[in-house]
């Protein structure tokens, strides 16, 4: 499908420049001009410069013979990409007027030729300008004009809106920050109403569960140990054993006894 080729979207281009005269008329005088570059419709572009005193240019450039500029200075790309190319040498590219021809008070100069350059080693964008005089003239420079003031106005206008825009933005804001400041002094007071109504930490009488279940083990945990050091070792236990064993009778009383010898104490029996 081919690519649609027109000025859809185009926006007004206003500038100022001074032009730069040829050597035979250097002494000619260097008034400003104002240059403007505007869409007549979806395939023509209108270029008009004016010093609103003798000089006034215009031409109006088509679609086809845009393509032919395009390919003689070989810029590639697509269609859009030429129209950016030619807004952007126009609106922030080196911009000159080269005037011609004889200069006198009544006619001024003959030629005039706009030149656009983009950077420096980029193509140069040229546009061959027609005189325009008289009443026709004085069109032009009125169109110009109501025309400018239309951009201003539709600039002033969308400078307003922004401004309304960010006006309402900072009073919403400044109400957001009200609010917050509001909720957080609301939170300050109850912090300190619950810090003032916290009672003071006092020792209970009944210890609480975990007390009683840490003191209860505790309990246990002394009372096994109590047992385990009262508990007599292996080698102690013998000992006991053996110690408890009855001591061995001596032979005498052991006769005695079987005698029917009633004997009181071991005292007596050493004695006898």
């Amino acid at each position: 499908m081919a690519e649609k080729k027109g000025f859809e979207g185009f926006e007004p281009i206003f500038l100022e420049t001074k032009a730069d005269w040829e050597q035979e008329n250097a002494g000619a005088d260097r008034r400003p001009f104002l240059i403007y570059v505007y869409a007549l419709d979806s395939s023509r572009l209108d270029i008009i410069a004016t010093d609103y005193h003798f000089h006034t240019w215009e031409r109006v450039v088509t679609v086809p013979e845009l393509e032919d500029l395009r390919d003689d200075i070989g810029i590639g790309g697509t269609w859009s990409d030429f129209v950016e190319y030619l807004i952007s040498s126009l609106s922030v590219g080196d911009v000159k007027l080269i005037m011609s021809g004889q200069l006198t008070s009544d006619s001024g100069a003959a030629h005039a030729k706009l030149i656009a350059l983009k950077s420096k080693g980029l193509p140069r964008i040229s546009f061959s300008l027609n005189r325009v005089i008289n009443s026709s003239a004085n069109d032009v420079m009125a169109d110009l004009a109501l025309s400018l003031f239309k951009a201003c106005k539709k600039k002033q206008n969308e400078v307003v809106k922004e401004r309304d825009h960010s006006t309402r933005l900072m009073g919403i804001l400044s109400s957001e920050r009200e609010r917050n400041d509001s909720l957080q002094k609301q939170l300050d007071a109850l912090s300190f109403l619950s810090k003032r109504k916290a009672p003071k930490s006092k020792t209970s009488d009944k210890p609480s569960i975990a007390s009683d279940t840490l003191n209860n083990y505790d309990t246990m945990l002394a009372s096994e140990m109590q047992e385990s050091s009262e508990m007599p070792s292996v080698k102690d236990s013998q000992s006991v054993k053996i110690s408890r064993r009855a001591a061995p009778v001596s032979r005498s009383l052991y006769r005695a006894k079987v005698r029917g010898v009633s004997l009181q104490d071991t005292g007596d029996i050493d004695d006898h």
